[in-house]
């Protein structure tokens, strides 16, 4: 009875172990799980939400580069002030296909690509309507009302765009201070469970030595 009193009570401080390593392997395996999750969020930041909305500001910018660009010619109409336009708004054109293309190759939520695809439907109308006023002998106000009407829709789209931005932006922002918050009690966690097992361990060894106890009770004790 004694050799087994004695086995159980050396198997305790390795119980207490076993136990303890795997908690700590367990919150290691989750932290480092948070900790990805947290590297995916930080990045989408930047690759899916600060880009994108850079290119936003971009393309607002240059339908107004394009729409002073036609108003100018339009207000006096000369062949080469048709052609320097056609270039001018040509090169703009290059740019606006770049920007969009690098926007369609980030994450887009499902009403995001909606309005997205609303306002590429709104800039080809606009681009035709611009090309008829160009080539058109007289520039007709019917063409110069509804490109004026296209140019509004296509502000409105962008404006949407970046309220969308920003919107998905600050969920991802939240959900990265959650993560680091989470990932910070697991590790506080895992020093209380270090330092448990420590006075754990120590108190296991202690009972198990009786060092209060006379080395002639302990003996007594045990026969």
């Amino acid at each position: 009875m004694s050799f087994l009193s004695r086995i159980h009570r050396k198997a305790r401080p390795v119980l207490l172990f076993l136990v303890v390593m795997l908690g700590i392997v367990g919150s290691i395996l989750v932290e480092k799980r948070l900790i990805r999750q947290f590297s995916t969020s930080v990045s989408s930041l930047y690759q899916d939400r600060l880009l994108p909305a850079t290119g936003l500001f971009q393309l607002n910018d240059l339908m107004h580069e394009k729409r002073q660009l036609l108003a100018g010619f339009l207000a006096a109409p000369t062949p080469a002030g048709r052609r320097e336009t056609y270039t001018q708004l040509a090169g703009r054109n290059v740019q606006i296909d770049s920007i969009l293309e690098r926007h369609q190759a980030t994450y887009l939520v499902a009403d995001e690509n909606q309005q997205l695809r609303a306002f590429q439907a709104h800039l080809r109308h606009y681009n035709a309507l611009e090309k008829e006023l160009l080539t058109a002998p007289v520039p007709a106000s019917r063409a110069q009302a509804a490109a004026a009407q296209q140019f509004a829709r296509i502000h409105a789209d962008l404006r949407h765009l970046n309220a969308i931005q920003q919107r998905v932006g600050e969920e991802l922002s939240h959900n990265s201070r959650v993560t680091e918050g989470q990932a910070t009690l697991l590790s506080n966690l895992t020093i209380a469970l270090l330092l448990a097992f420590t006075f754990a361990i120590q108190y296991a060894l202690l009972s198990d030595r009786h060092p209060l106890v006379p080395r002639v009770m302990q003996k007594f004790r045990l026969n």
